[in-house]
């Protein structure tokens, strides 16, 4: 997905074991060239276990790959062969890496076929062109976690990576933090988006959706306040769409976990300047143990880091706070990785806004870490 994609949607986001069948058995490419016969630059697309991906080869291919993740998609991702590169892409194209890129064989939160469709993607790409001398692993939004994620689980196959707007912190922590806050929401303005636990399949973040939050907050300026403050990120004009999209992920998550994996009932809400009226009146509930579990399984950072990981967050964003980045500094601390672990930060409010100058220096900053030893300064990029 897009920067521009993930603005829009306010997108925010793994499986290990692999099929053993044989690979050619389970792809389906379109015009792919032999080895020998790759132009360049060259753009290939086709499907691999039932998950379409995209490669791009630049005519002075430096033999470095980017294996990159994109965020939470509410619809299907497609590739043709003749779009332009995301922006988000383009820098580390231009400096001569190879992308590769899978849509994944599910939307939402995808984490587990992600991982696992993106390794194999990873493995086909070196079958038919051969090892690369880097490869580095960038993602975007929930694509962030599954970053970390590769770093951590597959140390031997990436030499450092890039989250963008990532979910550092550990999944069920932060999407919790969506659903107390619509909880809260229902509590001021009950039956307005209906049923929470659980949330109607009809249910969109639809523009209409967002409108009405937002002539609900405009109504009554104290509770406005109060949920921003659950919210703890972001401005007056991004809290309607986090909200709207709140729903939405709950209710997916829901179905792909076969309950409710989330909770609210021993939370203090706290700060909101209305704590007690909040606390006595807004609905509590309880997460389903097994959905509770997917959840953290997919996935809870261990901040284990055999490369360098550098983040970079808009300090504005509504939807994964940059703060929530930290609690991935004190894993990686616990874990030994504390020096291999670099958190900055971009002056924009929105989720994933980053312009393609910014990425290319984090980009770049990246490669003389792992090239050099020359580790990123934290906080704003000078």
């Amino acid at each position: 997905m897009t920067a521009a994609g993930a603005r829009r949607r306010f997108g925010v986001a793994l499986a290990v074991l692999l099929s053993t069948a044989p690979l050619a058995a389970r792809e389906t490419p379109r015009a792919i060239p032999a080895p020998s016969a790759v132009p360049v630059p060259s753009i290939e697309t086709g499907e691999l276990d039932g998950a379409a991906y995209r490669i791009d080869i630049p005519a002075d291919w430096n033999r470095g790959l980017v294996v990159f993740f994109h965020g939470y998609a509410a619809e299907p991702v497609r590739f043709r062969d003749a779009e332009r590169l995301s922006p988000i892409l383009e820098p580390a194209f231009a400096q001569g890496f190879a992308v590769i890129q899978s849509a994944y064989s599910r939307t939402g939160w995808a984490v587990e076929q992600a991982a696992a469709e993106t390794e194999a993607l990873r493995r086909r790409f070196i079958t038919r062109h051969g090892a690369p001398k880097q490869t580095f692993a960038v993602g975007l939004s929930m694509g962030g976690l599954l970053t970390a994620m590769a770093l951590e689980t597959k140390p031997a196959a990436y030499d450092g990576g890039l989250s963008l707007c990532g979910v550092l912190a550990p999944a069920d922590r932060l999407l919790n933090r969506g659903f107390a806050l619509r909880a809260a929401f229902d509590h001021y303005f009950p039956d307005l988006l209906g049923p929470l636990v659980p949330v109607p399949d009809d249910y969109r973040s639809t523009g209409a959706v967002q409108a009405r939050i937002a002539a609900a907050l405009e109504s009554d300026p104290k509770a406005h306040a109060a949920l921003r403050a659950v919210n703890g990120a972001g401005d007056e004009r991004s809290l309607p769409g986090v909200i709207a999209f709140a729903g939405e992920i709950v209710k997916e998550l829901q179905r792909r976990t076969g309950g409710n994996p989330f909770a609210n009932a021993d939370l203090v809400y706290a700060g909101t300047g209305d704590d007690v009226a909040l606390n006595d009146g807004v609905k509590r509930y309880r997460a389903d143990p097994k959905a509770a579990a997917y959840l953290a399984r997919w996935y809870t950072p261990s901040g284990r880091l055999a490369g360098p990981l550098l983040a970079l967050h808009n300090v504005g964003d509504p939807l994964v706070s940059a703060s929530t980045a930290f609690e991935y500094s004190q894993a990686a601390q616990r874990a030994g990785s504390a020096d291999r672990f670099v958190q900055q930060y971009a002056d924009a409010q929105a989720h994933c806004a980053f312009t393609p100058e910014q990425v290319g220096r984090a980009f770049g900053e990246l490669r003389a870490w792992v090239r050099e030893g020359r580790r990123p300064s934290p906080g704003r990029p000078r």
